[in-house]
């Protein structure tokens, strides 16, 4: 049965403490009925700011909110990595969702004649919540900002969603009695358990439970497919504070991004400059994103996805000149045709340990590294810095991000530092706006200032 839509607009009730589901939130609120149970899960299709959403995101964020984890999906308890969520998987044809349940979620395959085999029932998406190192903020904002700054770093969209107590305690219990003893993902699932089911009593019932408590909340975030880990942006080190300082001393691109004068990356169209050009573009955007959202635990969290970049000759821009356009996926005969080339972009799929954390790209003055940045980003910091008072901006972070005041006074202050420190940097030439690949492989002059454009 498909879920029923139902735009709430009960305006007296509380976007804050615990989660109110009543709430008049997001442009919709889908409720999902539960088998045995009176009481409809939600999922928020969620407002956006005025920023760079894809028809893409919209698709995907009623995708995610069209997931019933008891009718069209089959949810197994995440076993790996440190984690405690649920993983939502596609049930393949002629396959029930108890047939793809009882194997784990896995139902392996041979892939036609190359004998390899794959997992057919593919992970579409996770639910994580306010637990362990995770924080539900977190991973919404990240999603939000990412596109406001332009689609950067290839976050995956996240809406807000709840589950019922009962068969979230149940997906416990099944994670706990296949934990191996003594594992990380044991210990933070036991942690989760206990706070489930503890229920109304929870320390963290405000963090982890709707108002009744009968359910929890968290993000539904999509899951990334053809992502491999990223090693442009891993140099070791023990702990957040010890692999963000070696990222700091030791990673050449961070070297290259914090040289002054103009960026040293030829003009001509080839695989490898495109590549430092990306590196450094998205290098610069990460560093400001975790700045601003107080992420901790963000080295060995950097993923990779490749991309195809090519110049149209077909369609130019009104300089005259032919537009950079990127593609996920070419045929060989497309890729010569067009000059395109592979290029490996950054992808953020790991957000959720930010904005109530400790911030440690600040700690250790990964900030004070920029010395280059996209002329975009920049922009949109100021913008973001003009708008972030304003009570419309306030009204976004809370009802749709779930920020408390204190998340909100905390990256509000980063956003002030953060601005005053790049643009001190612009000002005096220290910094620059040089990262707009269409401008540096056009030979377009950038008419790109320090100050915000009205």
């Amino acid at each position: 049965m498909k879920a029923v839509v139902m735009i709430l607009t009960l305006a007296s009730l509380s976007a804050n403490a615990t989660l109110n589901p009543l709430f008049p939130r997001g442009e919709e609120i889908e409720q999902i009925k539960v088998p045995g149970s009176e009481r409809p899960e939600i999922c928020v299709i969620p407002k956006h700011l005025k920023a760079n959403y894809s028809e893409e995101d919209f698709k995907e964020e009623k995708k995610l909110c069209e997931m019933n984890f008891y009718e069209n999906v089959a949810v197994c308890p995440k076993m790996n990595s440190t984690n405690p969520g649920l993983d939502i998987h596609k049930i393949p044809k002629n396959y029930t969702m108890k047939q793809v349940v009882d194997n784990n979620c896995v139902i392996k395959v041979a892939k036609n004649k190359s004998g390899k085999v794959k997992n057919i029932a593919k992970k579409i998406a996770k639910y994580k919540l306010s637990t362990s190192c995770s924080y539900t903020p977190s991973i919404l904002s990240y999603y939000h900002l990412s596109r406001f700054f332009g689609n950067i770093l290839n976050v995956p969209p996240a809406v807000l969603r709840t589950v019922d107590l009962k068969n979230h305690l149940a997906w416990g219990r099944l994670a706990l009695s296949k934990a191996k003893t003594g594992s990380t993902i044991r210990q933070t699932w036991q942690g989760l358990y206990s706070q489930l089911s503890a229920g109304p009593a929870s320390s963290k019932r405000d963090l982890l439970l709707t108002d009744n408590a009968d359910q929890s909340y968290g993000a539904l975030l999509q899951t990334a497919s053809h992502e491999e880990f990223n090693k442009t942006f891993f140099n070791g080190g023990a702990g957040n504070v010890g692999r963000t300082t070696n990222l700091r001393d030791k990673n050449p691109v961070i070297a290259s991004l914090a040289k002054p004068g103009p960026v040293n990356v030829g003009r001509e169209f080839t695989a490898a400059n495109v590549q430092k050009m990306v590196q450094l573009r998205d290098a610069a955007n990460m560093i400001v994103m975790d700045t601003l959202l107080n992420q901790q635990d963000r080295m060995g969290n950097i993923h990779s996805i490749d991309r195809y970049y090519y110049l149209d000759a077909q369609d130019r821009n009104e300089a005259g000149q032919p537009k950079l356009k990127i593609a996920e996926d070419f045929e060989k005969d497309e890729v010569s045709k067009l000059g395109a080339v592979s290029v490996s972009e950054v992808l953020l799929k790991d957000n959720d340990c930010g904005v109530a954390k400790d911030n440690i790209d600040k700690k250790v003055g990964l900030d004070k590294k920029v010395a280059h940045i996209d002329p975009n980003t920049y922009s949109r910091l100021l913008q973001l810095n003009a708008m972030m008072d304003t009570p419309e901006t306030n009204k976004f972070f809370s009802e749709e991000l779930l920020f408390t005041p204190k998340d909100y006074a905390s990256v509000r202050a980063n956003l002030a530092g953060l601005v005053n420190e790049l643009h001190a940097a612009c000002v005096s030439g220290r910094l620059s706006l040089d990262l707009d690949l269409q401008a540096h492989f056009t030979g377009q002059k950038s008419s790109a200032g320090c100050e915000l454009k009205e």
